[in-house]
């Protein structure tokens, strides 16, 4: 009877072993600090964090001269470039030029001859997360 019992608490720990082992193969375990984890938001106004701290952000602002475009997550600091670039179908020099930069929004002021109403623009940011 005690060699049974022995055998059997065996081949318990020779499972759980296995499944352990079995379940930890071909997958990403996070880290501790979440320094491997790739998180994101694919939408029209959305970022990217890569695991090495790098943010990339992208979306669109509305029209009118002075505004405010908040980020869809904030950076780590203002040390981050945006790229702002007009969606308009009438040819003109409509540059929006950054005044402002906070770590979760950054401040557009549109410079050309005439803004159009409706006159949208698109932008990208990239910076660091951590």
């Amino acid at each position: 009877m005690k060699i049974r019992t022995i055998n059997f608490s065996r081949n318990i720990v020779l499972i759980f072993a296995v499944i352990i082992w079995q379940s930890s193969l071909g997958t990403n375990a996070a880290l501790k600090d979440f320094s491997n984890v790739t998180t994101k938001s694919l939408s029209q106004n959305g970022y990217y964090k890569l695991p090495d701290g790098l943010l990339i952000q992208w979306g669109t602002g509305g029209n009118g001269v002075n505004q405010i475009v908040y980020f869809p997550t904030s950076f780590y600091n203002t040390s981050y470039v945006v790229v702002t670039t007009a969606i308009s179908s009438v040819m003109n020099s409509i540059v929006k030029m950054i005044n402002g930069k906070n770590i979760s929004y950054f401040k557009v002021y549109s410079v050309g001859p005439t803004i159009e109403a409706g006159e949208i623009f698109g932008w990208i940011a990239i910076g660091r997360w951590k």
